[in-house]
């Protein structure tokens, strides 16, 4: 496969969809490489290829080409903010996702998604009310609406709201449930049943629940592939988390050792600012994790 970081200048002054879906085919490999091995391994990549899809918009095309254009340079930029974010880079995604939204406000499938990616900036850097303000405007697609509702149950119980998490995790499975999951776009694609699972897991372990919580995180790392190391290691994170919590400090230093094995493995400064309390919680109980 080429370097994703190569990137031919178009042959003439006007272009094709051929030129669009090369362009959303890079796209899509770089997400790709961000999901296996965290946004440190293709941020770079991601941000050079932002300067060769100004060349495309520069050049002349059809209305349907330059539609589907705007929303290939728009989810570009939803992803060299994904992976900024993941970097620790936040002024860099804020940055990137203004630019998504500006390329997107014809698309309202992508806008939504690049809504909830700035909302999970806001859930991750310790503002779980801002959060709310993103994850809570409506959608009428299904999948979209499941990722929405999913991220609101998790910021309502980052909350302490455990009634409004629940209702909220109820309608992000009903969405699920509606959802056609055989025409999913790029960018929507990493809400699959796994991922679902996975953040069921999450809010009950937000919640403190931890007998619904185990199983479901448990069951989301067992059938994630290493193409979502990342995911996997999240989960990993927050399941050592909560055996530490049932006090089975030796269930959770074996998950707490996995989870560091696997962080090593990624780019990714978010799953380090994830590890640190369950690194603090295993220290105060004693437990050596290194």
């Amino acid at each position: 496969m080429a370097d994703p970081a190569y990137f031919p200048p178009p042959h003439s002054a006007r272009i094709g969809m051929s030129d669009v879906e090369q362009l959303e085919a890079q796209t899509h490999s770089l997400r790709s490489v961000d999901y296996r091995y965290g946004g440190g391994a293709c941020r770079d990549a991601v941000v050079v290829r932002i300067y060769w899809a100004q060349q495309l918009l520069a050049a002349s095309a059809s209305d349907d080409v330059h539609a589907r254009l705007l929303s290939a340079v728009a989810d570009l930029h939803n992803l060299a903010g994904w992976t900024s974010f993941d970097s620790g880079q936040v002024g860099a995604a804020y940055h990137h996702f203004d630019r998504a939204l500006d390329f997107a406000r014809h698309d309202e499938d992508l806008t939504t998604n690049i809504v909830y990616r700035r909302g999970r900036v806001h859930l991750h850097h310790g503002a779980p009310g801002d959060a709310l303000a993103y994850f809570q405007r409506g959608t009428h697609a299904p999948l979209a609406s499941s990722i929405m509702h999913s991220n609101e149950a998790w910021a309502c119980a980052r909350q302490g709201r455990s009634d409004e998490a629940l209702r909220a995790l109820g309608k992000a499975k009903d969405a699920f449930a509606r959802a056609d999951h055989a025409h999913v776009p790029d960018w929507a694609r990493f809400h699959d049943e796994t991922d679902l699972t996975a953040m069921i897991g999450t809010v009950h372990a937000e919640l403190g629940d931890t007998r619904r919580a185990i199983p479901a995180l448990t069951s989301a790392i067992e059938r994630f592939g290493p193409e979502m190391a990342r995911s996997s290691a999240f989960c990993q994170i927050t399941l050592a988390s909560c055996h530490f919590m049932d006090g089975d400090d030796d269930q959770g230093q074996t998950v707490g050792m996995q989870a560091i094995s696997a962080a090593e493995k990624l780019r990714s400064e978010r799953v380090w600012d994830r590890m640190r309390p369950m690194l603090q919680v295993a220290a105060s109980r004693g437990v050596p994790l290194r």
